[in-house]
């Protein structure tokens, strides 16, 4: 008995010892996610081509604010993601289709593995490298402090089994074009980035525990800048600006985006967040249920999935800059007529808070009955209903009158507005309100 008593206690101390092995490093008690589901990567940008390339510059000196999954899923989906399914054709080109390159993540959380076929990231080492791979690249600061770093690696030989002794330099091409796909996509983003080739590739190879056949290439480190870039988002005649707001104004900001219960609106939800996160801006989930919330489906095709965070109740007014409100094909019915959500619209318009709503959302305007004498614009479905109300139903994709901000469905187009979204010149049109731009539209 006193035997069986000994092992239990001795298997319970190694296991206690081999726990806090493994999360040593990670800054928390919690195991980093061995898989990491990636969000859909956006294929638009209201920034050009010309102002990406103008604005690429080598950051070295970072925040301490970490990238958001958005952020994190849009690099590598530019640096390697899979842009035509059937024959798996990828963002950077290579030689032969042969793609000797594996994309590596470094974070606080540990090393990740970008899975291009499955668009996610899989755990590799569940421990913060940073600092040691800051020691074997020549104790360049950037790469300890930087809150992301791609490291890609590649395997020379599965060129030269198609090219022969090309293989090597087609590695390093393709290299280089990965790399710089990473840096203009941070530019569209508001980040920063900077490449290192100095480095003891062999022994950082031997830290990450990289397959034999893996060279380490390039480390290009990706943070916020210290310094805000003055990239402004082109869209085509929307806007007389005046003089912008200052960073710190804009990133005191708090907004709250209103989601249906069910099937929300994705370009419309993903061209409003991704606009107000380029300014600092990290808004809240705000819907009737605390729960997951998927996107509209089409065709079958799995869509994203959003977690609302906040009851619509429970949103104090006083807390709020704006009130974005959000379409889908959950939004018909009762919803349109939902209590909280009026009171909330109700209250928010008495204090002067910023309103905007796209699509059918505008009806929850007309309902609230705060749109008399005033010109809105919406999804034609909700003409009458807000031309009942009082308000003047306009016909253009994108309306504002006073505090309020309406826009039509995200599918409209105008030849006034060039050949930018409905929901791209909506997100613009918040932010400009937010910085107390005025808007000629």
């Amino acid at each position: 008995m006193k035997k069986n008593i000994l092992i239990f206690v001795l298997l319970a101390v190694c296991s206690s010892i081999g726990f806090s092995q493994d999360t040593a490093g990670t800054g928390s008690s919690t195991a980093p996610a061995a898989v990491i589901k990636l969000p859909k990567p956006q294929t638009n940008s209201s920034v050009s081509f010309e102002q990406a390339l103008m604005h690429r510059r080598s950051i070295r000196e970072f925040t301490d604010e970490p990238l958001t999954i958005n952020q994190i899923g849009q690099l590598c989906w530019a640096a390697q993601g899979i842009t035509e399914p059937n024959k798996e054709f990828r963002t950077a080109p290579s030689a032969g289709a042969v793609y000797p390159i594996q994309l590596y993540v470094l974070l606080p959380e540990g090393l990740y593995l970008y899975q291009p076929q499955k668009h996610e990231l899989s755990l590799v080492i569940g421990k913060d490298l940073r600092y040691s791979v800051f020691s074997s690249s020549f104790n360049q600061r950037v790469v300890q402090k930087a809150p992301c770093t791609f490291m890609i690696a590649g395997n020379s030989k599965k060129v030269e089994a198609k090219y022969r002794n090309r293989g090597e330099k087609f590695t390093y091409i393709e290299t280089g074009h990965i790399a710089q796909n990473i840096h203009l996509q941070a530019v569209t983003l508001g980040l920063g980035s900077v490449p290192i080739g100095v480095m003891d590739a062999k022994t950082i190879a031997q830290i990450c525990k990289l397959p034999e056949n893996l060279d380490v290439l390039y480390l290009v480190p990706v943070g916020r800048p210290m310094e805000e870039s003055n990239l402004l988002p082109v869209i085509a005649n929307t806007s007389a600006v005046q003089p912008m707001a200052s960073v710190a104004d804009m990133r005191s900001k708090h907004i709250a985006i209103i989601v249906p219960s069910r099937y929300f609106n994705e370009t419309d939800y993903y061209g409003i967040q991704q606009a107000l996160v380029k300014e600092g801006i990290y808004p809240v989930i705000a819907s009737t249920v605390l729960a997951d919330i998927k996107g509209i489906q089409r065709g079958g095709v799995q869509r994203n999935i959003i977690t609302s965070t906040i009851l619509v109740r429970d949103l104090k007014i006083q807390d709020y800059d704006a009130f974005v409100f959000i379409s889908g094909s959950g939004i018909g019915g009762d919803y349109l007529y939902n209590r909280d959500i009026l009171n909330l619209v109700r209250s928010a318009h008495s204090a002067g808070k910023i309103l905007a709503a796209i699509s059918d959302a505008p009806a929850f305007f007309s309902n609230a009955g705060i749109v008399r004498n005033k010109n809105i614009t919406s999804s034609v479905s909700q003409r009458n209903k807000i031309n009942q109300a009082g308000a003047i139903w306009q016909r253009n994709p994108l309306v504002i009158d006073g505090n309020l901000i309406t826009a039509g469905d995200s599918a409209e187009t105008s030849s006034n507005y060039g050949n930018a979204r409905v929901s791209d010149r909506f997100a613009t049109a918040v932010v400009s309100m937010l910085k107390g731009q005025k808007i000629v539209y």
